[in-house]
């Protein structure tokens, strides 16, 4: 168990991004007065839920709604040449 300056040196992020991660997206902390504490095990399990992949394609619906303006001027052909 870590405190919360300690645990963002570990991590090698800053106090702020930890402070992210508590307050908007749920990190699981003990309190203790005004110290916040960071479990380690439950950092990884927390980890684990919170992963996306970023770099990933979207795909090409068939049925994908398309405004009329790009249908006419050809963005459709170039989208469909990139998916």
């Amino acid at each position: 168990m870590q405190t919360k300056q300690a645990f963002a040196k570990s991590q090698g992020v800053s106090v702020p991004v930890v402070d992210s991660w508590i307050y908007r997206h749920g990190l699981p902390v003990l309190q203790i007065g005004r110290r916040i504490y960071i479990n380690e095990q439950d950092f990884l399990d927390w980890l684990t839920c919170h992963k996306k992949t970023v770099n990933e394609k979207p795909e090409m619906s068939p049925h994908m709604a398309i405004p009329k303006r790009c249908r006419k001027n050809g963005i459709v052909d170039k989208i469909k040449k990139i998916y």
